[in-house]
């Protein structure tokens, strides 16, 4: 149940429907349902601990923008924005990147205990591309200050385009792991080695 959760609470964070401005799948939603996951996921685990405090602090800060008092920015614009609301994006991105780091190094360590190797490989894989296509996100991010240029909307948008996709990869993975990791109560098998 903890990493159907989480899978859950991915895909409403990852995914936005808006009319105007009501969105229709909140953020904070998402968030609620990762904190709840990663809580019963493994409470004793330490990544997971990482996951679910950023988690905490996203729902804390997605709280304004579910009732409508912070506007969201649009990167894929050709304006430029002040420093503050890029500080926010950076900061806001590096709290998902701490939450998904905690969601894939859980499962890759929950992996490991359970001697299932390919399921490892694909949390550390998974951990790596999001954090590639973060990383170059946030080098960009900077740029937005002052270039108005086609190029940089649209080296962001592929970057924005291999992040969702990364991020996916992150929520089947999350899933796999329910079915391969799961015992029935939320959280981790117990090892049956006496």
């Amino acid at each position: 149940m903890a990493y159907s959760r989480m899978a859950w609470g991915l895909a409403l964070e990852l995914i936005d429907f808006r009319l105007g401005t009501f969105d229709l799948l909140p953020d904070v939603i998402g968030y609620g349902l990762l904190v709840l996951g990663l809580s019963g996921a493994g409470s004793a685990s330490r990544p997971f601990a990482i996951g679910r405090m950023a988690a905490i602090a996203l729902m804390l800060w997605s709280l304004p923008r579910f009732v409508g008092l912070q506007p969201s920015l649009s990167l894929l614009s050709y304006d430029t924005f002040g420093a503050a609301p890029l500080l926010l994006a950076s900061a806001e991105a590096m709290l998902e990147l701490a939450m998904l780091y905690g969601i894939c190094e859980g499962i890759r360590l929950f992996a490991i205990v359970r001697e299932n190797r390919v399921l490892a490989r694909s949390a550390r894989n998974g951990w790596r591309a999001v954090f590639g296509f973060s990383a170059a996100f946030l080098f960009l991010l900077p740029f937005k200050l002052n270039v108005t240029s086609v190029w940089l909307t649209a080296v962001v948008v592929l970057l924005v385009i291999g992040l969702f996709i990364a991020c996916a990869r992150v929520i089947f993975l999350v899933r796999r792991a329910g079915h391969v990791l799961n015992d029935g109560d939320g959280g981790p098998r117990k090892s049956s080695a006496a």
